[in-house]
């Protein structure tokens, strides 16, 4: 097993962003048949958004499998749904202590500050999502705050710490 750090993201990252056309479609497809559960929970999330947002949902959710199937160096089993459930109650129950706060507050705590002081496998995914730069004024503060959680409640249900920093 290798360990998950910016590095192996980084070697995933270059290697999705260099798959010859249709493969990243169909590795796309095999993930969405192997994680059922992961596929709903994205599409539960994301439901008030545009298709372009829930796109990007399961787009995040597959490199993450994609990373952690890296790590292992074989296909992840199936989570199980009770698994993704307890890992958003938990997720729920964590957000209770940002309760009416501005979330561009939210953000920039889990971005690098407050509850999150260093780097994490979630704000580093979200930083290749939103090409380098999580501040942009062109992505919506919702919508990144749900992508946020999201990610958060999966690397939680499939027990993946913070990367080892390179």
């Amino acid at each position: 097993m290798r360990a998950i750090d910016q590095s192996l993201v980084d070697e995933v990252w270059r290697e999705i962003t260099s798959y010859p056309p249709g493969r990243k479609e169909e590795e796309a497809h095999q993930f969405l048949g192997r994680q059922p559960h992961v596929a709903a929970f994205c599409q539960v999330v994301t439901k008030e958004f545009d298709a372009t947002v829930q796109k990007a949902a399961l787009g995040l959710a597959f490199l993450l499998f994609k990373i952690l199937e890296a790590s292992l160096g074989a296909p992840f089993p199936p989570v199980a749904q009770h698994r993704i459930q307890e890992a958003y109650e938990a997720t729920t129950e964590w957000l209770e202590q940002w309760e009416g706060a501005d979330p561009r507050i939210f953000l920039r705590s889990v971005q690098g500050g407050g509850e999150f002081p260093h780097p994490n496998l979630v704000q580093y995914l979200l930083t290749f999502f939103y090409g380098g730069d999580p501040e942009s004024v062109d992505y919506d503060q919702e919508v990144k705050a749900s992508l946020f959680l999201l990610l958060k409640t999966l690397s939680d249900a499939l027990d993946i710490g913070e990367p080892e920093q390179a």
